[in-house]
């Protein structure tokens, strides 16, 4: 028999290639901390711990989406302090112009128009809020500008109309829906019109039914909050504009016929049933910041004009006092969103807590179960990487020529 080096090289690269193994696995095993890869190493335990890491990866998930969620929610709270600002502002404003001993005069009076439109725009402004290019006040439609407001303080009568555009499921584009404030000197009115996606006018009756629509709409998601075989237990995540400025939640709109529910969002209006202090959108902070306006403006006219001034006048300091008592009680509806808003966000904040809890247990459990010792990995990557430099000192050793190439029979 002839031994060679080439025999003793087989028998050799056979060595060092299970040396490499099991080094390139030791490796491993400190990346990821498993002590195993593969489910024929260990059956029971391997899906065990696929279950245990999807379950962390879904309380993962969940946080995240609360993030993004409490995010919004601020957002909204933000603007709902924002609105009640803007209302304070005015009402403090229209106090004094009540009690101005100057309100006689049509440039005092003007110029507290002019702060009633700016705090008008300034809400409006608010209900386009954004947040990381979502609108905050968009519903369930989050990619559209939702509001936009056009004053036509010379037209007879004078009014403010207050669009809401809203891309509706299954439409390509967005729908327009107007609320049209007006005041001829008299009384005030809000109609309703708009247009459909596909251009179509939209009568008075349309028009209501669609805002209905827009303001039941929900954004109830599964944050660990609740079950989702029960939609009443889920968080509701989204505040429409209309919601927020009218106080009326999608909740208590799905609890009333369509009826009831358009009568209420419609308030006093066009002979309707008098709601003198309802969460309509007659009594919106839109409506009477725009009826502060058409008030003044109307005002400004007479004494401009020196037309029915003391009746002008007279009227004048009855509809401020009307302002200022319904102000108040659309600015508590308001508030009670925001606190509405609060409790929403301190569940979140809870919710993210137990996930929080959720998450440490089970990565104690699959380390109990999965995880390799620390140190016991790296003594022994280390072992094998001393053992794997040694071989390859040997060998260079074999591939030089030997004696061992002559060994006889």
């Amino acid at each position: 028999m002839r031994v060679t080096a080439r025999t003793y090289y087989q028998d050799y690269a056979k060595s060092v290639n299970d040396l490499h193994t099991k080094l390139n696995k030791s490796m491993e095993q400190v990346g990821n901390g498993r002590k195993f890869n593969e489910a024929k190493e260990d059956p029971i335990a391997y899906y065990a711990g696929k279950r245990i890491e999807n379950q962390h990866n879904d309380a993962e998930a969940k946080k995240t989406v609360i993030d993004d969620v409490k995010n919004r929610l601020y957002q909204q709270e933000k603007g709902a302090l924002s609105i009640q600002d803007d209302m304070r502002t005015v009402n403090t404003k229209v106090v004094n112009l009540k009690n101005d001993t100057t309100n006689a005069n049509a440039s005092t009076v003007e110029t507290f128009e002019s702060e009633f439109t700016q705090r008008l725009h300034s809400v409006v402004n608010t209900l386009n809020s954004q947040y990381d290019n979502f609108y905050v006040y968009g519903g369930n439609d989050m990619t559209t500008v939702p509001f936009s407001l056009k004053e036509d303080l010379d037209g007879a009568p004078p009014s403010v109309t207050l669009t809401y555009s809203h891309k509706f499921p299954g439409d390509e584009k967005a729908t327009e829906l107007n609320i049209k404030y007006s005041y001829d000197g008299t009384n005030y009115k809000n109609e309703f019109s708009g247009k459909a996606s596909d251009g179509t006018a939209l009568g008075e009756g349309d028009t209501l039914k669609l805002i209905l629509s827009a303001m039941r709409e929900q954004g109830k998601m599964s944050t660990g909050y609740g079950s989702l075989r029960d939609r009443s237990t889920l968080l509701d995540t989204y505040t429409g504009g209309l919601n927020m400025i009218t106080g009326l939640s999608s909740d208590t709109l799905k609890g009333l016929s369509d009826t009831d529910a358009i009568n209420r969002i419609k308030g006093a209006s066009n002979g309707g049933p008098v709601v003198a202090e309802e969460d309509s959108l007659m009594n919106s902070p839109v409506a009477l910041l725009s009826k502060s306006v058409l008030t003044t403006h109307n005002y400004v006219k007479a004494l401009k004009t020196n037309t029915n001034v003391s009746t002008a006048k007279e009227r004048f300091h009855k509809d401020l006092s009307d302002f200022i008592n319904q102000n108040d009680d659309s600015e508590s509806r308001v508030s009670d969103t925001y606190r509405v808003l609060g409790i929403k966000y301190a569940a979140l904040e809870a919710t993210q807590s137990k996930l929080d809890i959720t998450m440490d247990t089970l990565q104690a459990e699959y380390s109990s179960k999965l995880a390799i010792d620390p140190y016991d990995a790296v003594v022994k990557m280390y072992s094998y990487q001393y053992s794997y430099n040694a071989a390859m000192k040997v060998g260079a050793n074999i591939m030089q020529s030997s004696l061992f190439d002559f060994v006889g029979r």
